[in-house]
């Protein structure tokens, strides 16, 4: 009687393995590559992208309110910056809007600073929301402070500040007080919005980009999570036969 050694099963997949190992590898990277590289540019600002601005104005409800957006000289030359505005929405109304001063459009709008001082103007009735996407340039002459633009919520019949913000620089060479938001127009420059007011309307800027990229990257994550799960059920289901014990291989004949 001839009798043949059994030889132990291979584990199910193990070929296979490495290289599944390796794909779920490079998509985790790419996932977290992508959250990480919007996360690394969310304080640069690309002026040529569209930046969207939100603002929580529940506090203000109801109140006649005027976006009071300017552009101010710094560095002495004329017409080197700009700032447009587009898509103005709120669930409150818009009113009439006022694009005489250093301002061109309809919409959009753009205010320069061809001459010292550009200004747009928009009338409105607050309610809970409102947004606005901008672009900006940001050329610096080289001698002086760089341009300056920003954004004032005033009361629509006094022309006075609504709010008491955190970004005040009435000492500065290109003076703000009570802003929303501040624009220095110059290589690198950020923007900077009001961290605390009173009364309170929270702010959230964002370059919508920026987000897609985000919700891709938690997409992939995602799509990960589940192939993961997935695999991991079926090796488990392939390894663990039905009904018993693995064939013995052994086979003997009988002469």
């Amino acid at each position: 009687m001839i009798t043949r050694e059994s030889k132990p099963r291979p584990a199910a997949h193990s070929a296979g393995q490495p290289r599944a190992r390796r794909r779920r590898c490079r998509a985790r990277a790419l996932a977290v590559a992508a959250i990480a590289g919007t996360i690394a540019l969310a304080g640069v600002h690309d002026d040529a992208r569209a930046t969207l601005l939100s603002i929580d104005t529940s506090a203000l409800a109801g109140v006649l309110a005027r976006l009071d957006f300017s552009i101010i000289d710094g560095d002495a030359e004329f017409g080197n910056n700009s700032f447009t505005i587009t898509s103005i929405t709120t669930n409150g109304s818009l009113g009439v809007a006022d694009c005489s001063l250093g301002c061109v459009g309809g919409p959009p709008f753009t205010i320069s600073d061809a001459l010292g001082l550009g200004q747009f103007v928009q009338d409105l009735t607050l309610a809970s929301t409102l947004s606005f996407e901008f672009t900006f340039t940001s050329n610096y002459a080289g001698s002086g402070a760089p341009d300056r633009s920003a954004l004032l919520l005033l009361d629509a019949a006094s022309n006075f500040s609504l709010l008491d913000t955190d970004l005040d620089f009435p000492s500065a060479p290109v003076p703000v007080q009570d802003a929303l938001l501040v624009v220095d127009h110059a290589p690198g420059a950020g923007i900077r919005i009001a961290t605390a007011s009173n009364p309170s309307v929270p702010i959230a800027v964002a370059e919508p980009d920026a987000a897609a990229l985000v919700a891709l990257g938690l997409v992939l994550l995602g799509d990960l999570s589940i192939r993961r799960r997935r695999a991991r059920v079926s090796t488990t289901t392939e390894a663990a036969p039905h009904g018993g014990p693995w064939p013995s291989t052994d086979s003997s004949r009988g002469e």
